[in-house]
C-alpha cells in the first residue's frame, strides 16, 4: 500500500497545473520521486526471498 500512496502523490504532483504549484511542492515530488526508487529496491530485495509477491509493475501505473 505504501508503494501504490507514493505514486499516487507523484501522479498528482505531476498532474497540478504549473500556475497553481509553489517551489515546495517541487521538492515534494522529487523527494516522493527518491523514496519510489528506494521502495522498489527494497521490493525487489523482498521478491527475492517472498515468491508471491506480485511483480512491482502490477503495483504502480507508470506514466510516461
Amino acid at each position: 500500500m505504501v508503494i501504490q500512496a507514493v505514486e499516487s502523490e507523484i501522479r498528482r504532483l505531476r498532474a497540478m497545473p504549473e500556475e497553481h504549484t509553489v517551489p515546495e511542492d517541487e521538492e515534494r515530488l522529487v523527494d516522493f520521486e527518491t523514496v519510489a526508487e528506494e521502495l522498489e529496491d527494497l521490493y525487489a530485495m523482498a521478491r527475492k526471498s517472498e515468491t508471491t509477491l506480485p511483480a512491482y509493475e502490477l503495483l504502480v501505473r507508470r506514466t510516461a
